[in-house]
């Protein structure tokens, strides 16, 4: 389905109307056909920062290459290298990041840092900004970057004037490989299995599942879209007739409702549940590469990989009421078929050591097959489990299939006056020898990312049982107009970024000063479109074939049987306007000076301009008679958001070799810096949230948070590897954005975003790596080989807000902020045989309750509780090509939970995980 086409023409009115005129051209963009294609042209690609390195040995001979570029970094930072996240198991960049202090994972997929949501930490892909995939949110999902392409992950938890300043906890830069210095080639192959997840639910689905893509099977029907044309918007009865009097004077109601129940037959509705054996996880990757040498200064290279994975998961999950819990809960069996595929290619030339460009291009899928079934009991409602006379259970079956794309071209550059390069120059340039050393780098990067839901669909039933809480006796599909439910979205963000930097260094007396400065441009165009339909009926005609499977149910039989009362109704979700445009443009520049005096202090102050614009309006696909964008130009007005800034940065460093030390650094940070709103938080637009499955509504009023970071670090390092760091951190926020319940009942939760009064963040974080090798003094050589490392987070935060419009009557107006702990622990036990032959990682993660939602109406908070992860990864080198892996995660058997008031409202089961990998390289 590619809705988006049909946006073109609500946007027409938004020209000419001040700030919202200047986004005109990527709203246009936004309403152009989501089938946009990625440039075949243009390669793309990150500057190299780091090599690729393949270690046998010693975990510590990993972690030295990334403790120079810590040590040499303005503010603190930490680093993951590949060898890091393949050593703990980690299948993708969000799983990883979990190592990283102050680091923890929302939906497994959205990082926070520091007990900030994700809204105040940014992502980029190789110091450019992407487009995110996700329904909900325009904040990168993490968890679509797999393992295998990632070179190294480094997290700025200081902020520069070079960084979008966008910046609260963090800022995350997913580095891919590089074109290698010598020829690659390797295979990769693994399987395995998860306990919980020996059966699960299937459908028959459509021919290219296994691949992660439709068919066809599930798409909006042409038919009808056509007919929303044909009927301007309603497939009603009633407005079916209408439409067709203007042709017709001999039309009537009757041939209306024929036409109705024909194009209800357009629906895909032969969908069959049925229970079967999981297949086992299946992985697979290739790479390979090379780097040819063209005479004495010219070198060549590329590096191409693939990867495919799917995994099969089913999760058992219990969600129950505050109030009378035993009597109002849901039990839901889920079983999710995920296929993920990626392919990149990278494309490198440099020459001398002075001059080199590298591209990447890269294809992103990750598809999840979800489908579930859901017993349901509400005291006192149609599904009463507990009545005692006529109890009954209400049933739901759901499909939901969401393929998540990203298209994506990189080119980037860096070009240096070095000494290979001012050799060459001819005379009338030899001035440029008083600015040796000068660097210019440039990046160009294009992306598209796509979600499509081709189709999501559910059925509701309703059980009668033999007495309280009992037997199944008989069971049929609701007798409403929507007993089913046919929902089809799609989103498509497409994002350009590109920018420059200039650097000039200097070298007067004991100083080493680098002045540097650059321009970065971001535009941003995304658009969201969904329709929903209902299928189902009433009375006695309905009722006598509502009885089996679904797909018998609604046959075409009984569909276009005039008895049987079964109609289709066309709708947008039944909450107001789901499908939105939007736009943003970022303008920004920096000035930056960094000084090293006497190789002592370290001073690094800069300055970032931005210029920001955004803008997000609702569209009615349904509307035929008005403009689909149902805003007044003055509504338009002041949904758009127009803000420009200074953002000043400083960065103080002591240095000191041999304090308790070989290496000892003391930083000092300080930044202003902002959170501003996404795009679908400032959208006028209602929608179901898919994880939490709750109704979100976007408020167009929301302003940027404005925020004061402080930090302190103390850093030392030995030359055998050890290093420990201690971190004080302090963030002062005015405006929060928090999402908040309000304005609904129990049975129909509704979240919107609103800005708190002011928020701070504060917390101390512990870091270290430490070579176990001095206790086999006492222990025997046997305890040769290992380390230990680990890194723990204590934390608090407050956030103050008071009731108004759109917050419901907040219980605790002062508490924690949504999703913070109050500590985060990461411990790592490994061992490298002395040969380099075996090599294993204990790893456990774990963090401390955080608030999932606030409560209201004198409930308390909702608390998610600790979860203690414990994985275990053994590789074993029998041959210096040849390695085997075992992974096993989650040895505890840890069980996720939501408490409210002591109740465990959400209980869920993940089960433990193992697989098994045999990897061939050159």
């Amino acid at each position: 389905m590619k809705i988006p086409v049909l946006l073109r023409s609500s946007i027409g009115k938004l020209a000419g109307i001040g700030v919202a005129g200047l986004l005109l051209a990527p709203l246009q963009l936004a309403a152009e056909e989501a089938s946009v294609e990625a440039p075949a042209a243009e390669i793309a690609a990150p500057e190299p920062v780091m090599e690729e390195v393949v270690v046998i040995g010693r975990f510590q001979s990993a972690a030295t290459d990334v403790v120079s570029e810590r040590i040499e970094s303005e503010v603190p930072m930490d680093f993951l290298s590949a060898e890091a996240i393949g050593r703990v198991g980690d299948s993708n960049a969000a799983a990883a990041l979990r190592r990283v202090p102050g680091v923890t994972l929302r939906d497994d997929k959205f990082v926070y840092v520091r007990g900030l949501g994700e809204r105040y930490s940014s992502a980029q892909l190789n110091g450019a900004v992407v487009p995110s995939p996700d329904l909900t949110r325009d904040v990168l999902p993490l968890d679509i970057f797999p393992a295998t392409i990632i070179d190294a992950l480094a997290i700025s938890k200081g902020y520069t004037s070079d960084l979008p300043a966008g910046f609260g906890g963090g800022n995350v830069d997913i580095r891919t490989k590089q074109v290698p210095e010598s020829g690659v080639f390797s295979i990769e192959v693994s399987s395995g299995w998860n306990s919980e997840s020996d059966d699960g639910l299937t459908y028959n689905g459509g021919s290219d599942d296994k691949w992660g893509k439709d068919d066809g099977t599930r798409e909006l029907p042409r038919g009808l879209l056509a007919a929303l044309d044909t009927y301007k918007g309603s497939l009603e009865p009633g407005n079916i007739l209408t439409v067709t009097r203007r042709n017709s004077n001999t039309a009537n109601l009757q041939e209306a409702e024929v036409i109705n129940r024909q194009l209800a037959t357009e629906l895909n509705r032969d969908i069959r549940f049925k229970r079967d054996d999981l297949d086992p996880d299946l992985e697979g990757e290739v790479v390979g590469g090379y780097r040819w040498f063209l005479g004495d200064n010219l070198e060549v290279g590329f590096l191409a990989g693939g990867s495919y994975d799917r995994e099969r998961r089913k999760t058992e999950r219990t969600n129950r009421r505050v109030v009378v819990p035993e009597l109002n809960f849901s039990k839901t069996e889920r079983t999710v078929d995920t296929v993920s595929l990626t392919g990149t290619f990278n494309f490198g030339v440099r020459y001398t050591e002075d001059h080199q460009i590298g591209t990447l291009s890269m294809f992103l899928r990750n598809t999840d097959d979800e489908v579930s079934d859901a017993v349901t009991c509400l005291d006192g409602q149609f599904n009463d489990c507990n009545a005692a006379q006529g109890a009954a259970q209400g049933r739901i079956f759901d499909v939901r299939y969401e393929s998540r794309e990203l298209r994506l071209n990189q080119i980037s550059g860096r070009h240096k006056l070095g000494d290979a390069t001012l050799e060459m120059l001819p005379d009338f340039l030899s001035f440029l020898e008083k600015v040796r050393d000068t660097s210019f780098t440039w990046y160009y990067s294009d992306a598209v990312a796509e979600s499509d839901i081709p189709g999501e669909t559910r059925f509701g039933l309703v059980e009668n049982l033999d007495g309280p809480f009992g037997s199944v006796v008989s069971s049929q599909l609701r007798p409403t107009a929507s007993s089913g439910e046919f929902r089809f979205s799609d989103l498509e963000d497409d994002v350009v970024s590109h920018g420059w930097e200039l650097a000039v260094p200097f070298y007067p007396g004991k100083a080493d000063l680098t002045i540097s400065g650059g321009y970065d441009y971001v535009r941003k165009a995304r658009s969201y479109a969904q329709y929903n339909f209902g299928l189902g009926g009433s009375g006695t005609g309905f009722q006598s074939v509502a009885a089996g499977a679904t797909a018998d149910v609604f046959s075409d039989t009984n569909v276009l049987a005039v008895n049987n009362n079964i109609r289709i109704i066309s709708g947008i979700g039944g909450f107001g306007t789901e499908s939105y445009l939007a736009a943003q443009i970022t303008d920004a520049s920096f000035v930056q000076a960094d000084l090293l005096w006497n190789e002592t202090w370290r001073v690094t102050a800069g300055v970032r301009y931005e210029d920001f614009r955004q803008l997000a309006v609702p569209v009615n696909l349904l509307e035929y008679t008005r403009s689909r964008v149902p805003l007044t130009p003055d509504e338009i007005q002041a949904s758009a958001q127009a803000r420009d800034d200074f953002f000043p940065a400083l960065a103080v460093t002591w240095i000191r070799p041999g304090f308790l030390a070989d290496e000892f650094q003391l930083r000092f940070a300080y930044s202003e810096t902002v959170a501003r709103p996404d795009i679908r938080e400032i959208s006028r637009s209602t929608y179901i949230d898919p994880l939490t499955e709750a109704r979100v509504r976007g408020n167009p009023f929301l302003t940027p948070s404005d925020l004061d970071n402080y930090d302190l670090r103390g850093e030392w390092y030995w030359d055998t590897g050890d290093n420990v760091s201690v971190s004080l951190f302090l963030k002062d926020i005015s405006a929060p954005i928090e999402t908040v319940q309000g304005g609904a009942t129990e049975e129909n939760i509704l979240f919107n975003f609103v800005n708190a009064d002011t928020a701070e963040v504060y917390g101390l974080e512990l870091e270290g790596l430490k070579n176990l090798d001095f206790a086999s003094k006492w222990l025997g050589s046997w305890f040769q080989g290992f380390y230990l490392s680990g890194n723990f987070t204590i934390s608090d935060s407050e956030i103050s807000i008071q009731p108004g419009p759109g917050v419901g009557a907040v219980t605790n107006t002062k508490r924690r902020l949504t999703q913070h702990s109050k500590w985060v622990g990461n411990l790592q036990l490994g061992y490298d045989s002395p040969g380099g032959e075996h090599a294993a990682t204990l790893a456990w993660n774990a963090f401390g309750s955080r608030i999932l939602f606030a409560g209201i109406n004198t409930l308390g908070d909702a608390f998610e509780q600790p979860f203690h992860s414990l994985d275990l990864t053994y590789s074993w080198f029998p041959t210096e090509q040849l390695t085997f892996k075992l992974r096993a995660r989650n040895l505890l058997g840890e069980e996720l939970e939501v408490k409210q008031d002591g109740v465990s409202i959400i209980d869920q089961d993940p089960g433990m995980t193992v697989l098994i990998d045999a990897k061939w390289a050159l």
